[in-house]
């Protein structure tokens, strides 16, 4: 085997936070997207991102996870850049120093909050951490599909990745989700990843931002791709969503 072929991944061989990234996470058009809407909307530069439940810290970590991202992310920065990257384990509803231009909770991290005190108060320490003009950015799901029961599978380089929605109550709106991986030589690595979450809705999270101080609240609105029917990673900013079995967009405050 030459030393430019990968070794093929097995689920005993496989490191599940590098499945994550390669499969669920985009740091590099995220970045582009937040210091240019950030930009447009402050009508400043971003200097300052806080990512809250920043998981593998691809983009800007849990005891385990934090540590993997020094070893394994922030290892390989120059040293200049690396000396800008703070993790920090602590609770998101106490974290309000020091002052950033933005905050953002990705991946609908933010869905571990459950009760709408739970939620607003998170809400409220993000709005307590902004400089003036500072902006939050909440990802957000929804759609008929994401009421069911269901698997989807997408097949990627040496493994498929497998988004299971394993069970969800239309009364509660809890939802348990599961990501397992799959290897070209059978084998399985199930519940990699689970989530025991909340489905709130846009028009909750637009409330509870109003709520916490935030003006100018919007959503952005992802397009999609007309020959996969799949989000095409474009957001713009609308007033009225589709009719779409499953999109994403974003929530979007500023802080006046």
């Amino acid at each position: 085997m030459s030393r430019s072929t990968k070794p093929k991944l097995t689920a005993r061989t496989a490191d599940r936070y590098i499945l994550y990234q390669e499969s669920v996470q985009s740091p590099e058009s995220d970045a582009r997207f937040f210091t240019r809407y950030f930009k447009k909307l402050a009508r400043r530069p971003l200097r300052i991102l806080r990512e809250d439940f920043c998981g593998t810290a691809l983009l800007c970590c849990d005891g385990a996870t934090l540590r993997w991202a020094h070893v394994h992310n922030l290892s390989r920065l120059p040293p200049t850049v690396r000396e800008r990257v703070h993790l920090a384990r602590a609770n998101v509803l106490d974290l309000r120093r020091p002052k950033v231009d933005a905050v953002a909770a990705l991946n609908f991290s933010y869905s571990v909050f459950k009760t709408r005190r739970e939620l607003g108060a998170y809400i409220k320490t993000a709005y307590a951490s902004l400089s003036p003009g500072g902006v939050l950015f909440l990802d957000a799901w929804g759609g008929g599909e994401t009421q069911f029961i269901l698997n989807e599978k997408r097949r990627l380089n040496g493994f498929d990745y497998i988004w299971d929605q394993a069970e969800f109550d239309p009364i509660t709106h809890e939802i348990l989700c599961r990501i397992h991986f799959e290897f070209r030589d059978g084998t399985r690595m199930r519940n990699a990843f689970l989530y025991d979450w909340r489905l709130w809705t846009l028009p909750e999270l637009r409330e509870l931002m109003f709520d916490a101080g935030f003006a100018n609240v919007h959503v952005l609105w992802e397009g999609t791709d007309r020959k996969t029917r799949k989000g095409n990673g474009i957001f713009r900013r609308v007033d009225r969503g589709g009719d779409e079995k499953a999109w994403v967009a974003y929530v979007v405050g500023r802080k006046p």
